[in-house]
């Protein structure tokens, strides 16, 4: 944008010059010259100055970009300020919060991928029986399926030599 400025302030000081040999002219050959040359520099300071008004548009465009990435991260610490750094049970790490749901305590977890990717999304809860040995949840953004805490009602599967004895009727 420097050098665009640089070549109009150029062609507007060269445009001035002729002025003043259009002015000092004697004769009307030199009269029309100058004038030739004076329309010519006119043209190319027209053009540098449409050069610059497409520089400046473009900055323009790249400001207000900028500004709404910024007002989206802004946002998003906004959104995010109150979580903590968390390891779950099952050893997955996911930023929690505690919160008041119908005047009970309850611990609600962001997804670590959206999360990376700047967004908030809730994990929310799957449903799970005895044969699970943790609780899960999942993303509704990005589908992330998560283990969770340990589930308390989980029973562990009968061994090998259990499921034998079983077999043989021996139980």
């Amino acid at each position: 944008m420097i050098a665009e400025l640089s070549a109009a302030l150029t062609a507007i000081k060269e445009t001035a010059g002729l002025a003043k040999v259009i002015n000092d002219a004697k004769t009307d050959a030199e009269v029309k010259a100058a004038t030739v040359e004076f329309q010519t520099k006119l043209i190319t300071l027209q053009g540098e100055c449409f050069a610059l008004g497409d520089l400046i548009r473009l900055r323009d465009d790249e400001v207000i970009s900028l500004k709404t990435k910024i007002g989206e991260y802004e946002n998003f610490c906004c959104q995010v300020e109150s979580y903590r750094f968390n390891q779950l049970d099952s050893g997955a790490l996911v930023y929690s919060k505690q919160v008041t749901v119908n005047g009970a305590e309850v611990t609600v977890h962001l997804c670590p991928k959206c999360y990376s990717e700047k967004k908030v999304s809730l994990l929310q809860p799957v449903i799970v029986d005895e044969g699970d040995k943790f609780h899960k949840s999942k993303c509704l953004l990005c589908d992330i399926k998560l283990f969770m805490s340990k589930n308390a009602d989980y029973v562990e599967p009968p061994s090998l030599s259990e499921l034998a004895r079983g077999l043989n009727g021996n139980g």
